[in-house]
């Protein structure tokens, strides 16, 4: 079960999660690698590249969830809800803004270099 936002979570949890209405893909730390995108003085966003069994499941999962509004979390912190247009099978994606010290101690968490920040 995912860590609620006030629990740190460790890099073995599942610290990338996709919800629908028709169910959850969780990934730990081992199945994606992260880095920083569009840095600036105070935010980053987190960009996140999933492994071949990830990609396959991330495929899958969005081709259920076609027309159906979709939440990603991150080390337990919830993004904005998108709805599914088209199956996505790159294995890429790409968070909103956030505090540069969160976004590099939530990179961290996800490269298994650390714990999810709270």
């Amino acid at each position: 079960m995912l860590a609620s936002p006030a629990a740190a979570q460790t890099s073995e949890d599942y610290v990338v999660r996709f919800t629908g209405f028709l169910g959850d893909l969780r990934l730990p730390a081992a199945d994606v690698r992260a880095d920083l995108m569009a840095v600036n003085d105070d935010t980053a966003q987190i960009a996140i590249a999933m492994n071949e069994e990830a990609t396959a499941s991330f495929a899958l999962f969005t081709k259920t969830h076609v027309n159906q509004s979709v939440t990603y979390f991150v080390c337990g912190e919830q993004f904005q809800s998108i709805t599914m247009q088209a199956p996505i099978d790159t294995g890429f994606m790409l968070t909103d803004a956030l505090a540069l010290d969160r976004a590099t101690a939530m990179v961290d968490a996800l490269n298994g270099l650390g714990d999810c920040p709270e």
